[in-house]
């Protein structure tokens, strides 16, 4: 069980280290051109599913 709560804890660290980072350089939604639009939803799309698979593995294991 403490492995597993390292993990966890290194997990919730590394995900805020990079949203930080990438959050600061981002440019606001109205100056984004639609490729860039396009780009940013799919990218939220395939963050949500992976954080599906993650908790549904979770929860098999």
């Amino acid at each position: 069980m403490n492995d597993w709560g390292v993990g966890y804890a290194i997990g919730i660290f590394t995900g805020l280290a990079i949203g930080l980072v990438v959050g600061r350089r981002q440019k606001p939604w109205s100056e984004l051109t639609q490729k860039e639009k396009r780009i940013r939803i799919g990218l939220i799309a395939a963050g949500v599913v992976l954080l599906a698979a993650g908790i549904v593995m979770l929860l098999m294991w």
